[in-house]
């Protein structure tokens, strides 16, 4: 973890603490990191009383951030090997820096166009839940290891050497080579905590969409009474899940007397951006 300069966004008060940290893998030690962080910036605010409601939204945006991730370096995957199986004009030198050209240029159009041309885009969600299992194995072995699993511990090297985790060190090698991680941070101020989890890779205009969508919906199911009725339905994410973990977050906004349209932003350009904006003072106390 390391101090930041605070974003413009925090407003006119001065930043009072800002900690950052680099996500490269969803692990325990990252989870306690957070959780210290949390536990330091919401200090002497109401905010101290609901520590797990707050930590709870922070898990969403980091796993959802990962996931986004996991998702992008597939796609990234399949056109530079589609590129190269079709197009003479690309080979090994060039495809990636097309592909920087492509997908980072804050151009949905161009982006869209490379994905039309991925025949099963359902796959690409399966491979992504695959990679979350893989990952997420390796994970609790090592986590039962640092605390003392000895059984666990013989079988890590056995897991590791799978012939199935392949995918997976192939994805890890090309977000290394891409530097497509994700980061979290935090600035505090006199009056607000602003809470920012970014990741390094472009969300979609079409899961935007769809995020802002489920959003809705929830709210408006929310409105009517309907608020178990909305996640009964919401059960299936074979399409992908995206949306619903947002969903999750805005009720747990509303449980904090907390308005999600004006506590939770998503911003995307090239690069991905949630912010998380917390006032320390209790809401009903304004």
């Amino acid at each position: 973890m390391t101090d930041k300069p605070a974003p413009s966004g925090l407003g006119q008060a001065a930043v009072e603490m800002a900690e950052y940290l680099l996500v490269k893998s969803y692990s325990h030690r990252i989870v306690e990191n957070v959780q210290q962080m949390l536990q330091r910036s919401l200090a002497g605010s109401w905010l101290e009383n609901h520590p797990d409601a707050v930590f709870q939204i922070c898990d969403e945006l980091l796993k959802n951030a990962i996931k986004s991730n996991y998702k992008f370096l597939l796609i990234w995957q399949l056109t530079r090997q589609r590129l190269l199986e079709t197009s003479d004009a690309f080979n090994e030198d060039n495809v990636d820096e097309w592909l920087s050209e492509v997908f980072f240029s804050g151009e949905n159009l161009l982006i869209e166009k490379q994905l039309d041309k991925i025949h099963d885009k359902s796959g690409v969600n399966v491979d992504v839940r695959q990679l979350l299992d893989l990952e997420n194995q390796i994970i609790q072995r090592d986590g039962s290891i640092q605390s003392g699993g000895s059984d666990d511990a013989a079988a890590l090297p056995e897991l590791i050497v799978r012939d199935e985790l392949l995918p997976l060190f192939n994805i890890k090698g090309l977000a290394r080579r891409l530097q497509i991680y994700v980061h979290f941070k935090l600035d505090v101020s006199s009056d607000q905590v602003l809470i920012t989890v970014s990741n390094d890779s472009p969300i979609l205009e079409s899961d935007v969409k769809r995020i802002h969508e489920i959003r809705r919906k929830f709210r408006r199911y929310r409105e009517e009474g309907r608020q178990e009725e909305f996640f009964i339905e919401s059960l299936d994410t074979s399409g992908g899940g995206h949306g619903l973990g947002y969903a999750i977050m805005d009720s747990i906004l509303f449980d904090l007397n907390l308005n999600p349209e004006t506590s939770l932003f998503i911003i995307s350009a090239s690069r991905t951006m949630v912010l998380l904006a917390l006032p320390r003072s209790h809401p009903s106390s304004g």
